[in-house]
């Protein structure tokens, strides 16, 4: 039953990152449209050189030679091979599937798929430093990628490492971004509460209350202004 269970999961990553591979391709078809940032390609090397010569050995021919996003295609693959094993300690597996991940970055800084997965590796073996840093560079790369700010300060501040502050800056920094989804804006509101900001985490609720039209959203409002007006009442009495 636990190996039906373990060949389960291994095939559903596998049809999950079969989809993230493809819209990777899709992604490059688009890729001129950005403006690429350059890093210099020892950066990419320096990566590679200590755990994987070969691979390093590979980069140079495969860059000199042009060919930069097929290397970046071989590397996000490789990355899944390591992680998908699911084998070893969880330090074997991160000193194997880190370098190559962030080889990839540099060599495809606008693939969001990448750093999101990327991140959620690091985070499910533990290194969370690790998987905001790698988040952290995704964002600077794509300002506009709100998935990335979203992993990184809702999912990981708030629930895992508990940065509530820091939490809360990333949140109004990504609000302040044209085109940002509304549910940041909640989620902000949430970021305040759990900081012990509650009286602005009201006013937060407050103002999405009055920016959307949506009647369940206004009801969402109006429950959690309720609900903390009513604990600041039992707090002041105690």
């Amino acid at each position: 039953m636990r190996y039906g269970m373990k060949k389960l999961r291994i095939g559903l990553i596998s049809l999950l990152l079969f989809g993230l591979f493809s819209v990777k391709i899709g992604l490059e078809a688009k890729m001129e449209r950005y403006k690429v940032t350059k890093k210099p390609f020892r950066e990419v090397v320096g990566y590679l050189a200590k755990k994987y010569p070969e691979e390093a050995t590979t980069a140079g021919i495969a860059v000199g030679l042009g060919f930069k996003e097929v290397l970046s295609d071989f590397l996000f693959l490789q990355s899944i091979q390591y992680f998908g094993g699911w084998g070893g300690k969880r330090e074997e597996i991160f000193s194997k599937v880190y370098p190559v991940l962030k080889a990839m970055s540099k060599l495809s800084p606008h693939f969001i798929p990448g750093f999101s997965f990327g991140a959620l590796v690091m985070e499910d073996l533990g290194y969370l430093d690790e998987a905001i840093n790698f988040l952290n560079e995704g964002i600077a790369n794509n300002p506009y990628a709100f998935e990335l700010w979203l992993y990184r300060d809702f999912m990981i501040r708030l629930f895992r490492t508990h940065e509530y502050k820091k939490a809360i800056e990333g949140l109004k920094r990504a609000i302040g971004l044209k085109g940002h989804p509304p549910i940041l804006e909640r989620m902000l509101a949430f970021a305040y509460e759990k900081d012990g900001q509650i009286k602005l985490s009201i006013l937060q609720w407050k103002k999405v209350k009055e920016s959307t039209k949506d009647s369940r959203i206004r009801k969402i409002c109006e429950r959690n202004i309720h609900r903390l007006y009513n604990y600041l009442a039992t707090d002041s009495r105690r």
